[in-house]
C-alpha cells in the first residue's frame, strides 16, 4: 500500500487507436507503482493502446467496449472491479466511461468514479457530468470553462489536471536511433525541417499546412514537412501532396514510436490544430528547446505565451500561418531563444511528478462513502 492509503487503480479506454490521451493514461499507470500503488488496465482486445502496454509490461485486460451500453462489457468491467478491487476507476472515451460506471453501481462499495475528459464537441449533458461520475479531470481552463457553458452542471465535479510528461524519459529518448526507414525518409527531405506529430483528424490541421508549404515554395522557399502520426485523412492529404506538387518535400513517418527524436531534427515543431484541448507535442518539442508555432484555439495558449516562449497563430488562417513560419525560420536564432524560455516554462509546470501528485489527490477527494 502507498503512503497515501491507495492501493489500486483501475483505468479503462475503449478507443483503438493511441493519441496524447492514450500516452497520458499509459504513462500514469507506468508511474503509480513507483509509488507502491498497482495499475490495470481495461482496453480493447489488439487495440494499439493494449500492444504498447504489453510491451511496457503494463497489465490489461480485454474488454470489448463495443457501445456505450453494453451487456458483456458491463459484465466483464465488473468481473475485474470483484477481483482487482480498486479504489478507484478511471474512465477515458465514451463507451468504456458508460459501461465502467455502470459496472461500478453493480458492486458493493464502489470505487471512486472518475473520467478524463479530453474533448466536448457538442452539447454537454449535465446529468452525466453531476451524477455518472465523482469528478471529471480536463486538461486546460478552456475545457473546464467549455464544459460550464451548460450552467447546469455542478463546478464542483469539474476540475483541472494538466497532463503530466516524464521530460527525463523524452530527453533520453530523443538521443537514441531512430528505425533506419525513418533516418532515410528524413533525410530525403529538404532543410529546415518541420515536423508535425497528430493524428490524420481534420482538426489537427495538416491541410492547412500542406496549403502553407506551397505558398511558400511559389515564393521560392524550399521546407521539408515530416509528419508523424496515422489517422483517417492519410490518403486524402497524399492526395492533396501530389496535387500541390510537393511529393519532395513532404514524408509521411506513420506512428512513430520515438518522436523525441524526429523532435531534435526539426528547425521546428508546428500545431495548426483548429481545436486542441491542450496539446502535448508543443509542450514536448519545447522541452528539447525546439521553437514551437501553434494555434491559438482551445488551451493551447495555456502552454505557450506569444513572442515568449513560441508563436502563436490565428488557427485556419492561411496567410497568418505562411506568414508566421516564414518569420520563425529566417530568424532561427530569435527563436531558439524563445524555446529555451519555454522549455524552462514548460518543465516547471507539466512535469509527470507533479500530475501524479494531483491526480492521486483528486482520487483522495472522491474516497467518501457512497
Amino acid at each position: 500500500m502507498s503512503s497515501t492509503g491507495l492501493r489500486r487503480v483501475l483505468f479503462s479506454e475503449s478507443s483503438p487507436n493511441l493519441g496524447g490521451q492514450e500516452l497520458q493514461l499509459l504513462a500514469q499507470a507506468a508511474s503509480l507503482p513507483m509509488r507502491g500503488i498497482e495499475t490495470l488496465i481495461l482496453c480493447r482486445h489488439n487495440s494499439r493502446l493494449a500492444t504498447v502496454a504489453a510491451a511496457r509490461g503494463i497489465a490489461t485486460v480485454a474488454i470489448p467496449f463495443r457501445n456505450s451500453l453494453h451487456l458483456p462489457s458491463i459484465a466483464g468491467v465488473r468481473r475485474v472491479l470483484q477481483s482487482f478491487r480498486p479504489d478507484a476507476l478511471i474512465c477515458h472515451s465514451g463507451h468504456d466511461a458508460n459501461n465502467g460506471a455502470l459496472a461500478a453501481r453493480l458492486v458493493p462499495d464502489r470505487p471512486a468514479l472518475l473520467r478524463a475528459r479530453t474533448y466536448q464537441h457538442d452539447q454537454p449533458n449535465a446529468w452525466t457530468y453531476n451524477h455518472l461520475f465523482d469528478r471529471t479531470l480536463v486538461p486546460s481552463n478552456e475545457m473546464r470553462q467549455r464544459l460550464l457553458a451548460n450552467r447546469a452542471i455542478d463546478p464542483q465535479r469539474i476540475h483541472l489536471l494538466y497532463p503530466g510528461i516524464d521530460f527525463a524519459a523524452i530527453a533520453r529518448r530523443s538521443q537514441e536511433a531512430l528505425p533506419a526507414a525513418i533516418i532515410q525518409a528524413l533525410a530525403a527531405l529538404p532543410c529546415p525541417l518541420i515536423v508535425q506529430a497528430a493524428m490524420l483528424r481534420p482538426e489537427k490541421g495538416h491541410a492547412l499546412m500542406l496549403d502553407v508549404l506551397a505558398t511558400l515554395k511559389q515564393r521560392g522557399q524550399i521546407i521539408g514537412f515530416a509528419i508523424a502520426g496515422e489517422g483517417e485523412l492519410k490518403v486524402q492529404l497524399q492526395q492533396q501532396v501530389a496535387r500541390l506538387g510537393l511529393g519532395q518535400q513532404v514524408a509521411f513517418l506513420g506512428m512513430v514510436d520515438n518522436i523525441p527524436a524526429v523532435y531534435t531534427r526539426a528547425a521546428l515543431v508546428v500545431v495548426p490544430s483548429s481545436y486542441e484541448p491542450l496539446g502535448m507535442s508543443q509542450i514536448e518539442a519545447l522541452s528539447l528547446g525546439i521553437p514551437v508555432v501553434v494555434s491559438d484555439v482551445g488551451g493551447i495558449p495555456e502552454t505557450v505565451r506569444h513572442q515568449e516562449t513560441g508563436l502563436i497563430t490565428p488557427s485556419g488562417d492561411g496567410a497568418a500561418w505562411t506568414a508566421a513560419i516564414d518569420r520563425a525560420l529566417t530568424a532561427p536564432e530569435a527563436m531558439r531563444a524563445l524555446a529555451q524560455a519555454g522549455s524552462a516554462d514548460v518543465l516547471r509546470r507539466f512535469g509527470l511528478q507533479i500530475n501524479l501528485d494531483q491526480l492521486i489527490a483528486h482520487i483522495a477527494a472522491c474516497r467518501s462513502p457512497k
